[in-house]
């Protein structure tokens, strides 16, 4: 580094209303888009399931169609092994759960939950009822430094970063600096890691809207300039890697006291809750008692069930057959709609841009009347002018129906315009 650091103080965040939010703004403008979703029978419906995710059945008008909005990217979250597991658990301790801090009390088959998921990712793993818990007791202890030397860190979050870790952005803010990169730009980054002698960087690993993060251009800053690197791989846990062990931990194979890997493990996992992942015990054990994590709002008796029940499917063949089977459906969608402006290519999440809201629930719907439920996504979600239709593959998809919903897909959008 050649220039001189500049030292962080929380003094440097700007003051004032709407730096990071304006409900006033985003309020109006996101009602007025699902309102227009509910007028085209888009939103609340109701369902009975004919054949797990791939066949649903409307209740009211007995419309029957495949449900590609469905983040279960393997189709776990209806496999015997995993619903039995809940069973199990909840007939073996007869307690739904203690509804207290477990830093101070926990069941005993949490421990056994905690020390399975840590041999299997190979860390120290946090369990705890979301991700958005786990970024509300994280982030803002990463902020302050209380994760690192004790001084603040200059925190840049990735602009397509998920709202349950950008909605902390004005806590972040009572605390250090916090920073917009625009999406993937590790030019910007670089630039904020040479001017400040601490920074921390909040992304996704895979992201909800599509697109994937240049993991090894990170990894690069990290090591050159001792970034912290906090990622959330909720899109990418199980659905890739070894063991299930997500996109994030392809490249930060290894995690040091310098990363922590959030993920959900109510997606492709096929249970319910969120984990942190760190490769520091003092960190850990700092974060079991620290925020919302020290409430009473630790994983029930079931779900602690389901996800033991989610870990032995992972340690089956059985993942990595539906691992494939999720591969293959990628790579024919892509192939067939080679040509379309599509995001997500080589991912098992789409975004088609149709750009104003009108055109992104007409795309939905004519998809639904054709049998298959795709989600219009609109702004705060996406940027302005940039609503669209999100689709997700999975796994336990047969070849045969991707094929169709590809072939569909592409006759719609022709008609679209």
């Amino acid at each position: 580094m050649t220039e001189p650091v500049t030292p962080v103080t929380p003094v440097e965040s700007v003051v004032g209303p709407h730096r990071y939010r304006n409900n006033q703004k985003m309020v109006p403008a996101s009602e007025a888009a699902w309102g227009l979703a509910q007028k085209h029978g888009m939103l609340g419906l109701v369902v009975e399931a004919v054949e797990g995710q791939n066949r649903l059945r409307e209740v009211h008008s007995g419309h029957e169609f495949a449900n590609l909005s469905s983040c279960s990217y393997l189709g776990l979250n209806s496999h015997p092994t995993v619903v039995e597991a809940g069973r199990a658990a909840l007939a073996e301790e007869r307690i739904t759960g203690l509804s207290m801090g477990e830093f101070r009390i926990r069941l005993g088959i949490m421990e056994r939950l905690e020390e399975e998921l840590s041999e299997h990712f190979g860390a120290h793993v946090l369990p705890s009822v979301s991700c958005g818990v786990l970024s509300a007791a994280i982030l803002p202890l990463l902020a302050s430094g209380h994760l690192t030397d004790g001084e603040p860190l200059v925190v840049v979050f990735d602009r397509f970063a998920h709202f349950s870790m950008n909605f902390l952005k004005p806590v972040l803010a009572d605390e250090t600096l916090v920073l917009t990169c625009p999406h993937n730009d590790l030019a910007y980054l670089e630039e904020v890691c040479r001017k400040y002698p601490r920074v921390a960087y909040v992304c996704e690993g895979v992201y909800s809207v599509g697109g994937q993060a240049d993991l090894a251009g990170i990894k690069a800053l990290q090591e050159r300039y001792g970034m912290f690197v906090y990622l959330d791989d909720s899109h990418a846990m199980s659905a890739v890697g070894e063991r299930g062990v997500g996109f994030a931990r392809t490249v930060f194979d290894e995690l040091d006291s310098r990363t922590i890997v959030v993920a959900s493990i109510a997606k492709a996992f096929g249970s319910t809750g969120g984990i942190a992942m760190t490769g520091d015990r003092g960190v850990f054990d700092f974060l079991y008692r620290s925020g919302p994590l020290a409430w009473s709002q630790g994983l029930r008796t079931a779900a602690i069930g389901t996800t033991l029940g989610a870990l032995e499917v992972h340690r089956s063949p059985e993942l990595g057959a539906r691992q494939r089977q999720l591969a293959r459906n990628i790579e024919l969608f892509d192939e067939r709609l080679r040509g379309h402006d599509l995001r997500g290519t080589g991912s098992h999440i789409k975004f088609v841009v149709t750009g104003d809201n009108d055109r992104a629930v007409r795309l939905s719907n004519e998809l639904y009347e054709r049998g298959y439920y795709c989600s219009a996504m609109f702004f705060p979600i996406v940027a302005r002018g940039q609503a669209g239709v999100r689709m997700m593959l999975r796994g336990d998809m047969p070849t045969e129906l991707t094929e169709r919903f590809a072939a569909d897909l592409v006759d719609v959008l022709a008609g679209l315009g």
